[in-house]
């Protein structure tokens, strides 16, 4: 898995990317925010952020507990830097292959990550047991379902290719979101919850902005793949810019529950 993320169009040496990972931060983060900070954490948790991509989380974390430990990991670390002192350790890890002791932490936060492993339901299973008894596992991953509804056919059919590219590329499904508070169940936490966050496209958020760097990033290995033309590509680029376009073109699901 590892190796097709690795040199997939999001990998961390694709040019674009490290920005690209900064719209996706400035998109989500206000929702996993208040999330965590529902959530009754001791003052000297413990905390792992799988997959911490560019690190906006595990600083949080490292902020918001200065007394606990938060270990950030990646198969590439690169974009994981932090200030001299914060209480952050970086790890390259690779959640397929690399195990952590059962009971080692109060929190397990993975964004944008289990959907793309094709091992998914074995590393959620094994997540779930790195938390502590009462600490808590928190998993977000994205999902077009949304776009099924879409009034623009163009946008499904984007979308549609999208998926493909993922699947073909790197094993991800984009719908495995959206039974999350399910395998969080049967996993054995209890106390799930969840939060639907609707990345609305058209408008200028930062959901546009994180739509709008991946459809582009996409591009070359789209028309490579040939899930669309270069018409398509042209064409959703106007609707994308087209006076009172709006729409949902894909969401975040998150989903929690505590270790009995």
């Amino acid at each position: 898995m590892s190796a097709r993320y690795g040199n997939s169009y999001v990998a961390h040496g694709v040019p674009g990317e490290r920005s690209r990972l900064g719209t996706l931060e400035a998109a989500f983060d206000p929702a996993t925010v208040e999330v965590l900070e529902s959530l009754s954490l001791p003052e000297k948790a413990g905390c792992l952020d799988l997959g911490a991509g560019a690190g906006s989380i595990a600083a949080w974390l490292a902020d918001h507990r200065p007394l606990g430990r938060v270990v950030a990991t990646d198969t590439d670390t690169r974009f994981l830097t932090f200030p001299p002192g914060a209480p952050v350790r970086v790890l390259r890890h690779d959640v397929v292959t690399e195990d952590f002791p059962p009971a080692s932490f109060d929190l397990v936060h993975a964004r944008a990550l289990l959907f793309h492993l094709p091992e998914r339901e074995k590393v959620l299973a094994r997540a779930a047991q790195w938390v502590r008894p009462g600490g808590w596992l928190v998993v977000e991953d994205l999902t077009v379902r949304p776009v099924d509804d879409s009034p623009h056919d163009l946008l499904r059919k984007i979308t549609k290719a999208g998926e493909e590219l993922h699947r073909t590329t790197m094993g991800s499904d984009m719908r495995w979101a959206d039974s999350l508070p399910d395998r969080l169940r049967a996993n054995g936490l209890q106390d799930v919850r969840s939060r639907f966050t609707p990345g609305v496209i058209g408008d200028g958020s930062a959901t546009d902005a994180f739509w709008t760097a991946t459809f582009e990033q996409s591009i070359s290995a789209q028309l490579a793949l040939g899930t669309v033309s270069p018409e398509d590509v042209e064409a959703m680029r106007a609707l994308h810019r087209s006076p009172g376009f709006r729409d949902v073109g894909v969401a975040m699901v998150t989903a929690c529950g505590r270790r009995p």
